[in-house]
């Protein structure tokens, strides 16, 4: 009888164990193939914002000045833009999205969105507000990352472009300029769930309405890698131009929000390697962590079967990575 018990409890550990592993399932990558070069042979130097749409990974290098969209296998590069001083040239680019074949562009050097269908400019409006995260936008809507120090992003009407409404919840900090460079957040749409904002210094994932309602907050500070930043954070709380922004990049995608984290490992090195993966479906439950092949990474985007992250080396190294068969 004791032996029974004792096998019996021992299957339950391992159940438990295994449950475990599911919930926390950690996935260390290798890349499938890499990518350095533009087609002029110059190197990537600052890759600061990557879009996957359809068969293509669009990328801007903010210090060359230039998005060009990349096909998946890494064998063909076309230019959707380039640096210039012309108006259908970006003089700043900063941050961008794809909606429906035309890339919508943030040009910090003209305070201005720009527009470019299938590689050639289609127009531009001016902004009153925006910063250099992730945006998003659907027919109606354009949803910019936007941050004052009582809203953090913008609801700007597709037709009526001067229409350009504060919108969205922020955490006050001692002072409105402490309040502005903490709430910087990175916007992702989702057509069945609504707006996401991600915060970039704290451990907050937000829904609104498509409308720009709020519904709720998701708390994310119970992963460990997120709870060791927080204390991170904590040394950077009481200055005044100082911030410490730990959630380096987030994605929309396949339902889940995938959120690139910056850690200190066991040595205090830096990193910027870890990709965690939250259900919008399902309470943005964490589903899995994916630990990234190098030590720093500047931004990523996601199809169904690869991660495209941005490696940050000498210049800039694009590595496409498999999604779910990678070694564990």
């Amino acid at each position: 009888m004791n032996r029974i018990l004792f096998f019996f409890t021992i299957a339950l550990c391992l159940a438990s164990c295994l449950n475990h592993r599911d919930i926390n399932n950690t996935v260390y990558c290798q890349a499938d193939s890499e990518i350095s070069e533009f087609p002029d042979s110059s190197f990537f130097s600052d890759i600061t914002c990557m879009y996957h749409y359809k068969d293509k990974v669009y990328i801007l290098d903010r210090k060359r000045g230039d998005v060009v969209a990349l096909s998946e296998d890494f064998n063909t590069m076309k230019y959707v833009c380039r640096h210039g001083g012309a108006p259908y040239e970006t003089v700043w680019p900063f941050t961008f999205n794809v909606w429906k074949d035309t890339v919508y562009i943030v040009d910090f050097g003209t305070k201005s969105m720009k527009m470019y269908y299938e590689g050639k400019f289609s127009g531009s409006f001016l902004l009153s507000n925006a910063n250099e995260n992730r945006f998003s936008l659907n027919d109606s809507l354009i949803y910019l990352s936007a941050t004052t120090d009582s809203s953090s992003f913008l609801l700007i009407d597709r037709r009526f472009h001067e229409k350009q409404i504060p919108q969205g919840k922020v955490i006050f900090e001692e002072t409105p300029f402490k309040t502005i460079i903490s709430n910087k957040n990175h916007i992702l749409y989702n057509k069945s769930r609504g707006l996401f904002t991600v915060a970039c210094c704290y451990p907050y994932i937000e829904q609104y309405t498509p409308t720009g309602e709020y519904v709720k907050t998701f708390d994310v500070s119970y992963v460990p890698i997120i709870k060791d930043a927080i204390k991170e954070a904590e040394k950077y709380s009481s200055k005044e131009k100082s911030v410490y922004r730990y959630i380096c990049d987030a994605y929309l995608a396949n339902d889940c929000i995938y959120i690139l984290c910056s850690l200190r490992d066991s040595q205090d090195n830096y990193k910027v390697n870890t990709i965690l993966v939250f259900s919008i479906n399902d309470d943005m439950k964490l589903i899995s962590s994916y630990i990234l092949p190098h030590d720093i990474y500047s931004s990523f985007c996601v199809s169904d079967t690869y991660i495209f992250a941005a490696r940050k080396v000498t210049g800039a190294t694009i590595e496409k990575i498999p999604l779910r068969d990678a070694n564990k």
